[in-house]
């Protein structure tokens, strides 16, 4: 029995939800928009992710379930982060609380970096801009330039781009 491949789902998931914030952080949409990405980042970023994540454990294909399970908890803390936490740093910290949060996840994104040069190029190129932007709006949010934040938007728009490619042509094919 041919078993369907889930990871178009969390590539879609992961797209969108970058997609979105990566419009505020570009200042494409405004920071009143955040709620509705907050609420996009919670289901089809986090928690759709998690459930490919596992099913992809399930058929024993370990590189997409920590990808996967990795960026949906990113999403799911995210989430929690800006739902339950942000109003109560104090404002002279926000941009070294926005920057820690992001820098630590280079660590988990450099690692799968390495590893996604056993797969594809599209895939390799997608964790080489998901470095970029996470480097790019840490600098920018610990530093509080506006510039970098623009341009770990625009990398991020960029990188929603990659992914949606790999998801549709994983559909596709």
């Amino acid at each position: 029995r041919v078993q369907a491949d889930p990871a178009p789902l969390a590539f879609g998931a992961f797209a969108l939800t970058t997609f979105l914030l990566s419009c505020v952080n570009a200042s494409l949409i405004g920071i009143g928009f955040l709620p509705a990405v907050v609420a996009v980042a919670w289901f089809f970023g986090g928690v759709i992710q998690e459930l490919v994540a596992m099913w992809e454990l399930a058929h024993d294909k370990l590189f997409p379930a920590v990808a996967f399970g990795s960026y949906g908890a990113f999403w799911i803390s995210f989430s929690v982060f800006q739902t339950f936490y942000a109003n109560k740093v104090p404002a002279n910290m926000a941009g070294s609380a926005n920057a820690l949060f992001l820098g630590v996840w280079c660590v988990v994104t450099l690692y799968l970096l390495i590893a996604s040069f056993r797969t594809h190029l599209a895939l390799a190129i997608a964790f080489v801009l998901v470095e970029v932007t996470l480097i790019l709006l840490a600098v920018g949010f610990a530093s509080g330039s506006l510039a970098f934040t623009h341009f770990g938007g625009w990398a991020g728009i960029v990188l929603s781009l990659d992914v949606w490619y790999i998801a549709a042509a994983e559909v596709i094919n």
